[in-house]
């Protein structure tokens, strides 16, 4: 039950306008430090890095639903045969280890879609010779059902992947994830333990990331792969936007 305690203790900090930024949630172990934190109740998406969007999508604060405070984010991307992504990112916070906490919400209307819809993503850069790679990590709604991803290179230098099978999808309701990261190098082992809404649904140790000399940087909202239209894949168009709400993030140092 902690995270579920962290997560009531940070929206009553919300509501009370008292959580800023650095603050340190309450339940949070003294050697642990929260590095970022944003339950999207300004006015602006300027508690982070970035904002991309590609084509015609939308971010927004709205209201309704909240889980914490008074406000939540809402990304749009419309099914359009242009718009394909939706989403803010936060630059990384160093190599060791973290825990990411966030809530999300898929609405009861959402279209089942059989490709991978990314909801939350680690991602790396581009490798030597210049090629994009996979998110090391990534959260996704495929079809009715989670999916978390795990990418990184072998001996060879190519790209190898697994897939953590997670529970079905609550649509309409809100989902609190907490997902404990220790990054791997060349030299120390890597680790993932994922929670969703109080219960440990996966586990992985091993190689997490591209051993770059960044680690991976974390991004939320929606990104949907195949309607990219640089990746040339048909697919019907013309049908409701593709909808996804956030709130109540924190990232933690762990000590």
């Amino acid at each position: 039950m902690a995270s579920r305690r962290r997560i009531l203790a940070y929206g009553a900090a919300l509501a009370a306008g008292t959580l800023g930024a650095a603050a340190l949630p309450a339940g949070a172990a003294s050697a642990d430090t929260t590095v970022f934190a944003d339950g999207f109740e300004g006015t602006d998406f300027g508690a982070w890095t970035r904002q991309r969007i590609d084509g015609n999508g939308a971010m927004d604060l709205v209201t309704d639903p909240v889980l914490a405070g008074a406000q939540s984010a809402r990304f749009t991307v419309p099914n359009d045969g242009v718009s394909y992504r939706s989403e803010v990112a936060h630059d990384a916070f160093g190599f060791g280890s973290y825990s990411y906490e966030f809530a999300d919400l898929v609405p009861s209307d959402w279209v089942t879609y059989q490709y991978g819809t990314i909801l939350a993503q680690w991602h790396g850069y581009p490798l030597a010779d210049g090629s994009d790679t996979n998110p090391p990590l990534s959260l996704i709604v495929k079809e009715t059902y989670w999916q978390f991803k795990v990418h990184w290179l072998d001996d060879t230098g190519a790209v190898q992947e697994t897939t953590l099978s997670l529970p079905d999808v609550t649509f309409g309701a809100w989902n609190r994830w907490r997902i404990d990261v220790t990054w791997s190098t060349p030299d120390t082992p890597g680790s993932l333990r994922i929670w969703l809404n109080d219960n440990q649904v996966a586990s992985y140790d091993g190689v997490n990331n591209y051993h770059q000399n960044q680690e991976p940087y974390f991004k939320l909202g929606i990104y949907r792969p195949n309607w990219n239209p640089a990746k040339g894949i048909p697919y019907p168009t013309g049908g409701p936007p593709v909808v996804v709400y956030d709130d109540a993030v924190t990232v933690t140092a762990l000590g």
